[in-house]
């Protein structure tokens, strides 16, 4: 299983570096202390690193993190780390897309038995302007050294529906799981909010089981951009017992903050002719339309989707459009053109972005 979920990752990095020449880049770094409570009421203090990196294009959205946390033990010092990566295709069959993710966890806790645990996903999703569902399959596994390995089979549903795109969504999943010759399933929902320089998540899960011992969790967490390159982050609550590695359910507090770097490289090549836009009101929602000559691709990236590249439907000649339900404000977009990015149209309004460049602005009345 390991050795699986090693080539994977690989896999999944030497899809990046096709992607870096046309994307957006944002890497950051976390650091901060935290307390972790267990059953019985014993507390300890933490130290926790976590390292991020995000590729986002027209064709592929890549992620990566982890976190290396630190905190004593009754016979030293242990140590927790995770690591995860997704990468995510652009539409396939209309609003069809596919993913793949893998998560690799592992600790160590002095003369302890270290131990691991590890996830493998291949996910359907339908993405809508303002809705989503998703489901996705794969094997789950876990280690203890000296103990016989146990695998399981699972499958997730998820779905979400925004209120207002890039603002406030509302998110549910279900997973149920073979273990060890049992069900159990986890539930899950909560809300995610974006305003301005704050970002914000709440969100509660539980396990129901007719075997194993039902349980419930919630989180919340939250983090407020300080300045470009700064932000203050902080996630608070309680998590359900990991089966895989043994480990019971516990509560935890961190604090910390986290430094972003973003980039937009060069683009490979340009565009002989920039694009031409326009926006008209139809229906509750705001149709986008780009003309552009001999264009592949098209896709539209802004505030209200968090920077994310959403494809243009092909309507005709040098023609592309999309229904896209943004509300009444000012919103700020890029256009790609054959993963040429942030291309600000002929003819539209603009303002400098965060990152030495500009992007173009949309009033909506």
């Amino acid at each position: 299983m390991s050795g699986r979920l090693a080539a994977l990752l690989a896999g999944l990095l030497l899809l990046a570096p096709s992607a870096v020449v046309r994307a957006q880049t944002d890497a950051s770094l976390g650091l901060g202390l935290g307390t972790v409570r267990f059953p019985g009421g014993t507390s300890v203090g933490a130290l926790w690193l976590g390292p991020a990196l995000s590729l986002r294009s027209p064709g592929r959205d890549l992620a990566l993190g982890g976190t290396l946390a630190a905190l004593p033990s009754g016979d030293g010092t242990a140590q927790e780390g995770h690591l995860s990566a997704r990468v995510e295709t652009s539409p396939l069959v209309g609003r069809w897309r596919l993913a793949a993710e893998a998560q690799l966890l592992g600790a160590t806790s002095g003369s302890s038995p270290a131990s691991g645990a590890a996830q493998l996903g291949v996910e359907g999703l339908l993405v809508e302007p303002r809705w989503g569902a998703a489901v996705a399959v794969g094997p789950a596994s876990g280690w203890i050294v000296h103990q016989v390995p146990v695998t399981a089979w699972r499958a997730r549903l998820r779905g979400w529906w925004q209120e207002s795109p890039g603002r406030l969504q509302f998110f549910a999943a279900a997973e149920p799981t073979r273990f060890l010759d049992a069900w159990f399933t986890d539930v899950s929902g909560g809300l995610a909010l974006r305003s301005g320089r704050v970002e914000a998540r709440l969100s509660g899960s539980a396990r129901l089981s007719q075997v194993y011992v039902s349980r419930a969790a919630a989180l919340v967490a939250a983090e407020v951009r300080l300045s470009n390159t700064l932000s203050l982050e902080a996630v608070g609550g309680n998590v359900l017992p990991d089966p895989y590695q043994g480990f019971p359910a516990s509560g935890f507090l961190t604090v910390g903050l986290r430094i972003h770097r973003r980039s937009q490289t060069v683009p490979s090549k340009t565009l002989a002719r920039t694009p031409r836009f326009s926006a008209v009101r139809r229906d509750g929602a705001v149709v986008f339309r780009v003309n552009q000559r001999d264009a592949q691709v098209v896709a539209v990236a802004g505030d209200w989707n968090a920077w994310t590249p959403a494809p243009l439907e092909h309507v005709g000649a040098d023609v592309w459009e999309s229904s896209i339900p943004l509300g009444p404000g000012l919103h700020r977009f890029v256009v790609f053109v054959d993963g040429v990015a942030w291309q600000v149209p002929d003819g539209v309004p603009s303002v400098p972005d965060d990152m030495g460049g500009r992007v173009a602005v949309l009033t909506v009345f």
